[in-house]
């Protein structure tokens, strides 16, 4: 039975991905801030020489593009010192395991088109930026230590439990709360126009244990569907689901300082573990979620 490390086990994405694992067959090992902080290099190491894990994968991050604007430096601090401390913990403590760092979509530069891992890298923004600072170290702890280090580039994701300062969990959640009132209401959004490839958690962390559990023929991979939506046609099928009639706002407080236009993955890599969910289905059971409340 393999040993697996999850940093950020107790997120939205960790009680998926800890699921995932342990049906698969993997005894996991959770480790969750504030008892677990990245940014605590002793405790960091004392905790991956008392795991000796087989595999490893680091889900903690600020992992919001607004909140990276608000504080730039806890960003860099947190996902790039923080993932520094943990693969030098493995690198002293674990050398035998294969480590999974989670990276965005964030990183790219912008394109029209669905995007391959061989595209440029040039984010508009402090998180993006500092998820192409953990993978370029990852590139020099692979080269320099032989250490197993597979990165992903993630598009959107999200499923029922996604905090609602993200956009779809925060537009389910409006648009049902106008729904249970029984009465007319306003929902207020920030901007409609940008284009996303969105996903089901469950297929992304199915992906992410099978990239820990594989031979990787790459040290980088999309993890994303390949198909795009705007955020208004995403709004609309949501709106679609309430019986009353739903005003949409939209809301400066909730626009960007810089906003990408389109992210679209090129999931060719990924494709052979692909399982995919229509976008339309996980937004109706996060709407229903809400709606039950």
């Amino acid at each position: 039975m393999p040993v697996t490390l999850v940093v950020g086990a107790s997120g939205f994405v960790g009680a998926y991905l800890v699921r995932e694992l342990e049906n698969a067959g993997h005894r996991v090992l959770q480790a969750n801030f504030p008892e677990f902080d990245l940014r605590d290099k002793v405790h960091v190491e004392s905790f991956v020489q008392k795991a000796s894990p087989d595999f490893v994968v680091n889900l903690a991050a600020v992992s919001s593009v607004g909140e990276s604007w608000k504080n730039p430096e806890k960003t860099v601090d947190v996902n790039v010192l923080g993932t520094l401390h943990l693969l030098d913990a493995v690198q002293k403590y674990a050398p035998h395991a294969k480590t999974l760092l989670v990276g965005s979509a964030e990183e790219y530069a912008p394109k029209n088109s669905p995007l391959a891992e061989t595209d440029p890298l040039e984010a508009s923004n402090p998180y993006g930026i500092s998820k192409i600072a953990q993978e370029n170290f990852a590139a020099l702890y692979r080269k320099k230590y032989g250490m197993k280090i597979v990165c992903t580039r993630s598009f959107n994701h999200t499923g029922v439990g996604q905090s609602p300062t993200f956009a779809l969990p925060s537009f389910c959640r409006q648009v049902a709360e106008i729904d249970r009132s029984g009465c007319s209401g306003k929902i207020f959004v920030g901007n409609l126009s940008a284009v996303r490839d969105f996903s089901d958690v469950e297929d992304v962390v199915h992906v992410y244990r099978m990239l820990l559990e594989s031979e990787n023929d790459f040290p980088v991979y999309n993890v994303g569907s390949g198909i795009a939506y705007s955020m208004k046609e995403l709004l609309m099928e949501i709106v679609g689901f309430a019986k009353v009639p739903v005003e949409i706002v939209q809301d400066s407080a909730k626009m960007r300082p810089v906003d990408v236009p389109y992210l679209c993955a090129d999931n060719s890599r990924i494709r052979k573990f692909w399982r995919e969910t229509p976008i339309c289905e996980t937004i109706r059971r996060m709407f229903e979620f809400y709606r039950g409340f």
